[in-house]
């Protein structure tokens, strides 16, 4: 059950982003951070960082956002995005964060992998178990949502994806 009182109100995003006086403090700094940057890009998102809690063995979603469970995902290389979907996915999420800032802030990004990636994954999405998955690199996110996979052939879908994760470059 959401309620305000247990929430502090970011000092830059206002209520647009709101942080559980219970969240968990070692990731607290990464997870302020990347939810800055997608507030950034996105000015019709809305973000909390929840409680922090232990649910049948995995951490809970680090984050809700406009009113969906979702996870930041800290990946070392662009070969994560498995681990990371497959995580976020036992975790009951249904938006992926890619956080490449964590690791990777000073490497450039090879769009293609990360590409088919996350086109690899594209039975998360439609089956409806992934929404989302933002991508954050160089304080910028993008978005690849699960209607992309609705065209029907895989090149299409795929340079869709890449459209998106390139905008990552400018």
């Amino acid at each position: 059950m959401f309620r305000i009182e247990d929430f502090i109100i970011d000092e830059i995003y206002g209520e647009r982003l709101l942080i559980n006086k219970q969240a968990d403090q070692s990731e607290l700094e990464e997870n302020i951070r990347v939810a800055r940057v997608l507030l950034g890009c996105f000015d019709d998102m809305n973000i909390r960082i929840n409680e922090h809690l232990l649910i049948f063995g995995h951490k809970n979603p680090e984050y809700t956002i406009n009113e969906k469970l979702g996870d930041r995902k800290g990946v070392e290389s662009e070969n994560g995005i498995k681990s990371a979907f497959r995580k976020a996915k036992e975790q009951g999420c249904q938006t992926v964060v890619l956080d490449f800032d964590m690791h990777m802030a000073d490497s450039i990004l090879k769009t293609r992998k990360i590409t088919s990636g996350i086109y690899g994954r594209h039975e998360d999405f439609k089956s409806g178990n992934i929404n989302e998955c933002y991508v954050v690199h160089n304080s910028k996110a993008v978005v690849v949502k699960s209607n992309v996979f609705s065209v029907s052939d895989k090149d299409t879908t795929k340079q869709l994806i890449e459209d998106e994760i390139e905008k990552l470059r400018t």
